[in-house]
């Protein structure tokens, strides 16, 4: 069976519903793609391994690029976080939210390394 296209934005499904939102990000998941976007929110699913998508290289490529013209990455939301910050001179707040061990404190961790970098 061909591999259907897959969606980096759910926003951008010719047909969003509940089944095709799931199977979007089953097969982003597979390919080890855990990051999707909903508009300007970035879903993760935690691969419970480490990836090589959280270095120098990576930190320096998302750096000041609108949100959605790269892969979805969390160094994307940190990045327009920061900018926003440094623009506005006002204070920017991510939320993380998900269950216990979804990853969390691991997300939060990826996002301070970003903005320290």
């Amino acid at each position: 069976q061909p591999q259907q296209k897959d969606y980096d934005d759910l926003c951008g499904l010719p047909d969003l519903n509940e089944k095709t939102l799931l199977e979007n990000l089953r097969n982003r998941f597979k390919q080890e793609k855990i990051y999707t976007y909903v508009g300007s929110i970035l879903i993760v699913i935690n691969p419970f391994k480490f990836l090589p998508i959280y270095n120098p290289k990576y930190v320096k490529m998302y750096d000041n690029h609108q949100l959605g013209k790269l892969e979805p990455h969390i160094y994307a939301v940190a990045d327009v976080a920061y900018h926003a910050m440094l623009q506005r001179r006002r204070n920017q707040c991510i939320v993380i939210s998900g269950e216990s061990g979804s990853g969390k404190t691991q997300s939060t961790n990826f996002l301070i390394h970003h903005l320290t970098a």
